[in-house]
């Protein structure tokens, strides 16, 4: 276990028996399968992606030089849901994408800011310089792989959705990689990195602050539509390589209480993190090149929705400048939900086309960044798919 990293050790078991336990052994998981599958790739430079893709669309077999890393990687996915699992995950996944543009400014004021909360989970983008050099293209790549995930059978194994998380997968591998080759990573003090804890936290970001924050905005949830974005993330969840131990917790209640043992055991954010939020922050509201007044609101904006939907302490500890618009939007923005959505509920709007016409519109929208131009499927260029992490290997360490 990793000392250092865990703060208010014997509070956080007292607060949360074994899930405190597991969640400190998980600091000091990686993941093996991806990790070996990297390895074995990076003599194949750029050919690797290309090699992934035939094997996930056509079969191993049609991959005769595939190494056998990846065979095992491939024979390891988790298996297609039932049918009745498909129909909860699209109900939950209709859910929430029909939120379009408000699930946006959730995922780049909440879900993504709250990792700048752990200097050690932030540790390899901080090294690796993914957010400093190109902050608005990893915002956007984050964005396109969000939203290829919420079409409509976006995580079935045939479509972008599937693919690009194991994309995700194996740039965290070679992530890994390039930092142990490095000789400057503090095991001991840090943990892995990019481990299962802060990859299971990041899917809590997915999943249960992405739910909160739209209820927050005034969307509302049926029980069964909560139910099935869970079991929608716990599928992404596996995909990811996040470990079959912590799958289980992939539910409102283990999430909630995963948050409140990441935010009681983690030290809070340290310069870079704090620069890192501003930095996300500015470039989100200088996309598309706005001029200066609707950029200035665009700021003001942000900075009020998070602290809207993270709370006062996190945006204070981010010194995330105080915005009144985190008085303002409560009072608009949640009237303005309640009453489009009475109005779609009396028109018999079905949730399911919402949703597909909520993420069309979000890809456009994301398009204008100039990361994936508009009818470009994530996964139809591998080279884009490259700089989702705006990362490649580098030689193996001597």
């Amino acid at each position: 276990m990793s000392q250092s990293r865990i703060l208010n050790a014997a509070e956080a078991s007292r607060r949360h028996g074994v899930l405190a336990g597991t969640y400190a052994a998980a600091i000091m998981h990686a993941d093996p399968l991806a990790d070996a599958a990297a390895e074995a790739l990076h003599p194949f430079h750029g050919r690797w992606w290309p090699m992934v893709l035939k094997a996930l669309e056509e079969g191993i077999a049609a991959v005769p030089d595939a190494p056998p890393e990846l065979v095992a990687l491939i024979a390891s996915l988790p298996p297609q849901p039932t049918p009745e699992a498909w129909a909860k995950m699209e109900l939950g996944r209709a859910a929430v994408a029909r939120a379009g543009d408000s699930a946006g400014l959730v995922l780049q004021c909440a879900s993504l800011m709250i990792d700048y909360w752990s200097p050690p989970a932030m540790k390899p983008l901080v090294m690796t310089g993914t957010l400093k050099q190109d902050t608005i293209h990893r915002l956007a790549q984050t964005a396109a792989w969000w939203i290829e995930l919420h079409r409509p059978g976006g995580l079935h194994s045939k479509q972008d959705g599937y693919k690009t998380t194991l994309h995700v997968r194996l740039i965290h591998a070679f992530v890994r990689r390039m930092i142990r080759g490095s000789g400057t990573w503090d095991r001991a003090a840090w943990g892995e990195p990019i481990n299962q804890a802060d990859l299971f936290f990041q899917v809590v970001g997915f999943s249960k602050l992405m739910i909160d924050s739209l209820r927050r905005m005034g969307y509302g949830f049926t029980a069964e539509e909560k139910e099935g974005y869970f079991l929608f993330w716990r599928h992404v969840a596996a995909l990811l390589g996040v470990e079959k131990a912590l799958l289980p917790s992939v539910n409102e209640t283990d999430c909630g209480r995963y948050w409140d043992l990441w935010m009681l055991t983690n030290p809070g954010p340290d310069a870079e993190g704090i620069a890192l939020a501003r930095t996300t922050l500015d470039a989100v509201a200088g996309a598309g090149n706005p001029s200066a007044p609707m950029r200035r609101f665009h700021v003001w904006l942000m900075r009020g929705a998070t602290y809207w939907l993270l709370g006062w302490n996190v945006g204070q500890a981010l010194q995330i400048p105080w915005s009144q618009a985190g008085h303002f939007l409560p009072l608009v923005y949640k009237p303005a939900i309640w009453i489009s959505e009475a109005f779609s509920k009396w028109r018999g709007v079905d949730r399911g086309e919402a949703a597909a016409r909520a993420i069309a519109k979000l890809a456009r929208g994301n398009a204008a960044f100039g990361i994936v131009p508009a009818g470009t499927q994530v996964v139809s260029a591998p080279e884009r798919l490259e700089a989702l992490a705006k990362f490649k290997p580098g030689t193996p360490a001597s």
